[in-house]
């Protein structure tokens, strides 16, 4: 690829991030029922359910989360859909679904010749969210489903980058270029994605840590230091020895050597369970 290939596609991808043209398929309407039901304070069981029992896929994969070793415990099959939302809680049910809808965007037969790139970043997904939830649990301030979230979306940006890179083929033989572009502008293009689908600020922030992440230990951990520590853990090898007091966000999470094999812990056993619920 030419350097000004190079300069035409990431010229189109600052153009359509000023714009504000930023944009990927909506979300599936029960995903969009389930989040609009939550966000009601009359919520009930039964408009859940009602909503939930529309698509058969997600009620298939929420008795298997459901009946998987991380929330079934005591070993007590269940085979109905009111049972496992009640077991699984809401917040977990809304998240299968958006996990369910990702996965689709990642894997649709349409992008299979970017399926190469495509399941490599919606496996670090899977390991991100596992990851932000495990490291929020340990959190009482912290809500450990609204970390799985953030850890899930963390790369959507770049979902989008490799769609927009259809238009010059070219770019996809150019490794080392689409790597770096990548990296140069997930953060950014994921925050404006994740603005246009609706969810919380706090999610959309955690996507551009560079942006707003706040670095003084005193104050209290949000969730684009859980992402960020997140991101560290994830990528890092295992015999790496982290310098945890020298990363502000493991500061602010109360992370050091002596805890961290429990959330290593944690982590497996939460990714173990995701892996099953969706495949």
């Amino acid at each position: 690829m030419t350097d000004n290939d190079r300069f035409r596609f990431v010229s189109l991808l600052a153009l359509e991030l000023e714009n504000g043209d930023i944009t990927l398929p909506s979300l599936p309407d029960v995903v969009l029922k389930i989040r609009a039901l939550l966000e009601r304070d009359n919520c009930d069981f039964e408009q859940i359910s009602n909503a939930v029992s529309i698509d058969p896929i997600l009620v298939t994969r929420l008795l298997v989360f459901a009946n998987s070793a991380y929330y079934n415990r005591a070993n007590v099959k269940i085979e109905t859909l009111d049972a496992a939302i009640g077991r699984l809680g809401f917040e977990v049910v809304r998240n299968t679904a958006v996990s369910l809808a990702i996965k689709q965007l990642y894997l649709a037969e349409k992008h299979r010749h970017l399926s190469k790139y495509l399941r490599t970043i919606w496996a670090r997904g899977m390991k991100l969210s596992s990851m932000s939830f495990a490291i929020a649990r340990r959190n009482p301030g912290l809500n450990e489903e609204t970390a799985f979230m953030c850890g899930l979306l963390h790369d959507v940006g770049k979902l989008y980058i490799l769609t927009k890179s259809q238009d010059f083929p070219e770019f996809l033989g150019d490794s080392k270029g689409l790597e770096a572009a990548l990296e140069s502008w997930n953060a950014q293009i994921g925050k404006s994605i994740i603005e246009s689908w609706g969810f919380p600020e706090e999610v959309a922030e955690s996507a551009d840590p560079g942006t707003y992440l706040d670095e003084h230990t005193h104050l209290d951990p949000a969730m684009v230091d859980v992402v960020l520590v997140a991101t560290v853990l994830v990528d890092s090898a295992a015999e790496d020895a982290l310098p945890f007091d020298e990363i502000p966000s493991c500061v602010k999470l109360g992370l050091n050597e002596a805890n961290i094999a429990g959330v290593l812990d944690s982590y497996r056993d939460k990714l173990k369970s995701v892996q099953q619920s969706l495949s």
